[in-house]
């Protein structure tokens, strides 16, 4: 009767705590139907997605304190009179949860993992973390690690919330402001933390939150697959993108990988940087037309127009450079005309002002001012003289960042920087990103910020997934959205692509602090699918431990089949998940029921059971490697024959 007894005790607890989320969202909802402000509206409405999303498992666990207070451990914070009816997974008395073991207990005597089925309490489990022996209110079980690590996968990533362990939960509330690296082997949990960190983050650091979060990935599928765990913590408010994506701009061609490795060092930036500085002009003299007469400008003059260009971006400081210059020429065509007025009164002895004020006072005109020409506004000055603003121009053009990529990539050919020969655009076209590789759009990003200056939308945080997949010029994209380098970056150089450029976190992120933390428990993967794969890192990362993995399972299985017999053995198989993975992308599948990728597209993914097909067929060991590490359960290495 006790576990009954102690079910019945939470649930009474747990209908309590789903009554006042009732509440709060008929609060929000009644007030949302009345007359408020649209400002309130956003943040109303924003309330009522959050207490949606606790919905899911409200409240999992609970601690008990040895001296015997205790506390309920849920998705949100509900209080009651001011006191903690439920405490958030994220705030500070909600740590111990999460950190103690019963080497260090933490103060607690135990700690309780709840398990719910919509509203209903459907089974608890305790852990006794004093070493005392359990009483009869204790219900000594696993805790749902181990229920979430002999689960099925889902095709989707689930939140941790309720699993995090201690060396997990450490780098989640780490109070490191900066760059937050995690980094380990193949289903070490680097995307659940990274992920969940986000959330912590968020919220801990209110300024950080203002600001909003990224999430970067490796591509859609992805992005797809992890779409769901940050609004199952009660964050909807997250941007996810692929590194080509938070560009604006889409990849539409493929190029070797070579050539994407040449395109992603970050020595193209410094190049860039000189096309654009040749384009102003030096400090010379100069002669401009000003409504058809030349007037000649010192070299003083320009230098002052370039001085109050200083610091800007290409095209923002080439108007500023324009607006001086037109400045200066009004300022000439003032002081001609004062000096006409004053020859003319010379030689004449007429005020001329005071004649023509004179002449309309005669035509009923009095106190009607003349119109002014106001050669100081630019705008006034292009319409008076179209020649003027070529001149200036010829001195220092505008420019277009995807003319800047093309004479980059087109050094030593016809091209120039003020636009692409007819030879050249078939290559290199900018028809909404028709023709841009991936790693076109990283300089092409560059040249932006060069050009036009730095991006309009930037984040708070960035969480950077497989992050050793981005090459140098990917890494300054990514720096160009984060003022604040409050970031989280996740990735395993054991599994880098070929495109990487990079093979350390520094070289990724120079001149910023970092704080690593490495995980070494293996939650995804048998003990003997990471056995097997870890021969691979002899060769792809000697210093490079293999993780600890806490799961056993069947050893791979490596066969020698005809296409037929692959079709076959698919079919007989009954994983939920699973997944053929061969060496480069397929141009379609043939086995139906069954996820056939190419090792490209498999990274961060997770599945039941993995074919992997023509391990010989891989161009790069930690290709291979990354292919061999997807199975959670069941791994086949099959060698294909006709």
């Amino acid at each position: 009767m006790g576990v009954v007894n102690e079910i019945a005790a939470e649930q009474a607890l747990v209908t309590e705590m789903y009554h006042r989320l009732d509440t709060e969202a008929a609060e929000a909802q009644a007030e949302l139907s009345g007359a408020v402000s649209p400002e309130r509206q956003v943040l109303l409405r924003r309330r009522l997605v959050e207490l949606a999303a606790a919905e899911d498992g409200l409240v999992f666990g609970r601690i008990d304190h040895a001296d015997g207070t205790s506390l309920h451990i849920g998705r949100r914070g509900i209080r009651v009179d001011g006191e903690p009816l439920l405490v958030d997974w994220r705030a500070p008395a909600a740590t111990p949860f999460y950190a103690a073991t019963p080497e260090h207990p933490l103060g607690l005597r135990r700690r309780r993992h709840l398990r719910l089925a919509g509203r209903r309490v459907t089974g608890v489990s305790d852990e006794i973390l004093d070493g005392s022996p359990p009483g009869p209110d204790d219900v000594p079980g696993d805790g749902p690690l181990a229920e979430a690590l002999s689960a099925p996968r889902t095709g989707h990533m689930r939140d941790a919330v309720t699993t995090l362990r201690a060396e997990q939960d450490a780098i989640v509330r780490s109070a490191h402001r900066g760059v937050t690296v995690v980094q380990g082997g193949p289903g070490t949990g680097k995307t659940v933390v990274a992920l969940h960190r986000a959330a912590y983050v968020l919220f801990a650091w209110p300024p950080v939150a203002a600001g909003g979060v990224l999430v970067i990935g490796p591509d859609a599928r992805f992005l797809d697959y992890i779409s769901r765990v940050l609004p199952s913590l009660g964050e909807h408010d997250a941007r996810l993108a692929t590194r080509t994506g938070i560009t604006g701009r889409a990849a539409t061609a493929t190029e070797p990988a070579a050539v994407a490795r040449e395109k992603g060092r970050a020595v193209l930036a410094d190049r860039m940087a000189d096309l654009v500085a040749a384009r102003r002009p030096a400090p010379r003299p100069v002669t401009l037309p000003m409504s058809g007469e030349p007037i000649p400008l010192a070299a003083e003059v320009v230098a002052e127009a370039l001085r109050a260009a200083d610091g800007r971006p290409h095209n923002p400081g080439r108007d500023h450079f324009k607006e001086y210059l037109i400045a200066e020429l009004a300022r000439h065509a003032a002081a001609a005309l004062d000096r006409i007025d004053a020859e003319t009164a010379e030689m004449t002895g007429l005020d001329l002002d005071a004649a023509v004020a004179e002449d309309l006072r005669a035509l009923g005109l009095a106190g009607t001012p003349a119109a002014p020409l106001d050669l100081g506004d630019p705008a006034a000055a292009l319409r008076v003289d179209d020649d003027l603003d070529k001149a200036i121009t010829e001195l220092w053009p505008r420019l277009d960042p995807a003319d800047v990529v093309r004479t980059l990539l087109t050094e030593g050919e016809a091209t120039t920087i003020d636009g692409p020969s007819p030879a050249a655009e078939p290559e290199l076209t900018d028809d909404g990103g028709a023709g841009w590789t991936a790693a076109d759009l990283a300089l092409l990003d560059e040249a932006a910020a060069l050009v036009d200056g730095p991006p309009d939308q930037v984040f708070g945080h960035i969480v950077v997934d497989e992050a050793q997949e981005l090459t140098e010029m990917d890494w300054r994209v990514v720096r160009r959205r984060s003022p604040s380098r409050s970031m989280t970056v996740v990735g395993d150089f054991a599994q880098a692509g070929p495109g990487s450029t990079v093979r350390t976190w520094a070289e990724a992120l120079p001149g910023l602090h970092l704080e690593t933390h490495t995980l070494t428990v293996n939650y995804r993967s048998t003990a003997q699918i990471i056995e097997y794969a870890a021969r691979l890192l002899t060769e792809i990362a000697p210093a490079q431990r293999p993780s600890r993995s806490i799961r056993h399972g069947p050893p791979p299985r490596e066969l020698t089949l005809t296409t037929p017999e692959l079709i076959a053995l698919l079919q007989s198989e009954t994983a939920p998940t699973r997944a053929v993975i061969v060496p480069r992308k397929p141009d379609k599948s043939d086995l139906p029921g069954t996820m056939v990728l190419g090792v490209g597209e498999c990274r961060g993914l997770e599945f039941d059971l993995v074919v992997v097909v023509g391990s010989a067929e891989f161009d790069d060991p930690r290709d291979l490697y990354v292919a061999l590490t997807r199975a959670t359960t069941r791994l086949v290495v099959v060698t294909l024959v006709s």
